[in-house]
């Protein structure tokens, strides 16, 4: 049974986001391994029939030719290929990406804005609106943010437990 820890709404695309407890709790884990460099992953789930939730069921850690620094992250793709086509026979696909800002604002640079334009174009993900997941701070003090690309506008969602 899945236990929803968190979930985002946006009232102006009649969306939502659930991420389970046990994926919060991996996010967070993930966090703490690396800080104080960024990291991130992918996001992977599916939508409900209506199109209106995305149900987040994984999150990977970053791939191992990922770039980690203090102030910049870039994303790998070694083994996520394989994965997401495992994840495919079960229905479940890439929806974005998630990453972290140590102990810092989840607040998208211009250069994650850019980089999720850019996916929501790739015609290889099928992923015409990804989502991003950010979170900041660090500890005992976690802040998230999350946003979505809808042609080509960003559209951020607020946080209710």
């Amino acid at each position: 049974m899945r236990v929803i820890e968190l979930v985002f709404c946006n009232s102006d695309i009649n969306l939502q986001i659930e991420l389970s407890s046990e994926q919060l709790d991996l996010l967070h884990k993930l966090c703490e391994e690396s800080n104080p460099y960024e990291t991130g992953g992918i996001v992977i789930g599916r939508y409900s029939d209506n199109g209106v939730t995305a149900f987040i069921f994984e999150i990977t850690n970053s791939p191992d030719d990922s770039i980690r620094e203090m102030t910049s992250f870039k994303r790998g793709i070694n083994g996520l290929q394989k994965r997401l086509d495992k994840l495919w026979k079960d229905n479940l696909y890439y929806l974005g990406e998630w990453h972290y800002h140590p102990n810092s604002l989840p607040i998208p640079s211009h250069s994650d804005i850019e980089q999720m334009i850019s996916l929501s174009h790739n015609i290889k993900l099928n992923c015409p609106e990804p989502i991003l997941i950010i979170i900041g701070g660090g500890n005992n003090n976690w802040l998230l943010n999350a946003m979505v690309i809808v042609n080509d506008k960003i559209f951020y969602f607020d946080e209710s437990r």
